[in-house]
């Protein structure tokens, strides 16, 4: 896939805003609840991933975060 500058620009400021707010609002246990908004980050982090852009660090942060609180 192919995206603009910015476009990934945007992407790139909305994933940083938005994981930021739930690193700060949500505690490890409550994460599971933000679960469809976890889907639609990871879906747009794919966008910009295949198209060469990397995700912010509090993206992936947050992203961990999620994972180790959702594994069986």
């Amino acid at each position: 896939m192919t995206i603009d500058h910015t476009t990934a620009k945007v992407l790139t400021d909305l994933l940083r805003e938005l994981s930021s707010e739930l690193d700060l609002h949500y505690d490890d246990a409550d994460l599971h609840a933000c679960e469809p908004t976890i889907k639609t980050l990871q879906r747009a982090a794919k966008m910009m991933t295949d198209a060469g852009y990397k995700t912010p660090d509090v993206y992936r942060h947050v992203m961990g975060r999620f994972e180790r609180m959702t594994r069986p």
